[in-house]
């Protein structure tokens, strides 16, 4: 009942091929040794030839063209002032959803919604994706 369980464990699959294909491995081995010594310079020559095909195709046609990113016209304009308009865009915008955001809780606080309401809402909704279209441009 307390026996201790031998048990082998499993052999690498490597291992095992290695050892059932050893014969053929050492066959090519050698066979492969014999023509690189009986014919080295075809062989060295053959080498350079697949070299240098390799690095025309690589070069010529395989190669990855790069779109270049079309740059946009630069304003004659300072980018202190650039900035300070984008300063004043920004704070347009937020008043303007401000505005909206105001429109649009006093609409919900009332006891009973009309189809003008549901209308100003929906013209709300619009006005704010348009405002957030127009942020994320730049």
């Amino acid at each position: 009942m307390f026996r201790k369980t031998h048990f082998k464990p499993k052999k690498a699959l490597f291992g095992e091929i290695a050892k059932e294909f050893a014969t053929y491995f050492s066959r090519f081995g050698n066979w492969f040794a014999c023509i690189c010594a009986r014919y080295p310079k075809p062989i060295f020559s053959g080498m350079l030839a697949c070299m240098l095909v390799s690095g025309v195709l690589a070069f010529t046609v395989m190669r990855v063209k790069r779109e270049k990113p079309v740059l946009a016209p630069t304003n004659a304009t300072s980018p202190v002032a650039d900035g300070f308009g984008q300063i004043m865009d920004a704070g347009q915008s937020l008043k303007s959803v401000l505005a909206l955001q105001n429109q649009v809780n006093t609409i919900l606080h009332k006891d009973s919604l009309t189809g003008a309401d549901s209308a100003m809402v929906k013209d709300a909704i619009m006005q704010l994706e348009a405002i957030h279209k127009q942020l994320n441009v730049k």
